[in-house]
């Protein structure tokens, strides 16, 4: 009986290699040759699965995006509003080892994918798609009464794109200060600056 070798298996440990290398020593790190190393791989095996680097380095950056995703997938399908839009933030933050590792790599993919066309492309795809999610959640929000009529809904997705980019950076940075609490008080504020104003009641 020939061997059946379960190919997108592979794939997965591959990259699950090149995140690892990644991870202790950025791009540097990640040769072809060190990849194959540390996924147990002779080195020309790897061209079964990626024709070079720039494919595998691609699918390394999606990964990031598809952990994200999938996490919110099934609680935003039961969610919508304000509600919905915070958890796909907590899903992006780096709020724990996961996340953080997440984070670690996505940070070291963006100055890459700047001169990279297909990790540009990678990026490019999910951001957007992130952005059409957050929209969709402001309109609900909106639709719900839960915020204020005169907010820009392109304004505050460019704000929020902004703010989870800026909480990878500096949770590798400062991480002291950029704990899960005040990531997610951080973003409980600028959340809750997007509500009605609520009237101050008179003394009587």
């Amino acid at each position: 009986m020939p061997k059946i070798v379960d190919h997108d298996q592979r794939r997965e440990l591959i990259v699950d290699a090149t995140w690892r290398l990644i991870e202790r020593g950025g791009f540097e790190r990640a040769t072809m040759r060190e990849i194959a190393a540390e996924a147990g791989f002779a080195h020309g095996a790897l061209q079964r699965y990626f024709p070079n680097k720039e494919s595998l380095l691609a699918a390394a950056f999606v990964r990031a995006h598809t952990r994200t995703n999938e996490r919110s997938r099934e609680a935003l399908a039961r969610q919508r509003g304000l509600t919905a839009l915070r958890t796909l933030c907590h899903e992006i933050m780096p709020l724990g080892v996961e996340r953080t590792l997440e984070a670690r790599v996505v940070v070291a993919f963006w100055d890459r994918a700047v001169q990279d066309e297909e990790l540009w492309d990678a990026h490019r795809a999910n951001a957007l798609a992130w952005r059409r999610q957050m929209a969709a959640s402001l309109a609900e929000a909106r639709e719900d009464g839960e915020i204020r009529d005169d907010v820009d809904i392109d304004v505050v997705i460019d704000q929020i794109t902004s703010f989870n980019a800026g909480l990878q950076i500096m949770c590798l940075l400062m991480p002291d200060t950029t704990t899960p609490e005040r990531q997610v008080a951080a973003l409980d504020d600028l959340l809750d600056g997007l509500r009605p104003h609520r009237a101050v009641p008179q003394p009587s």
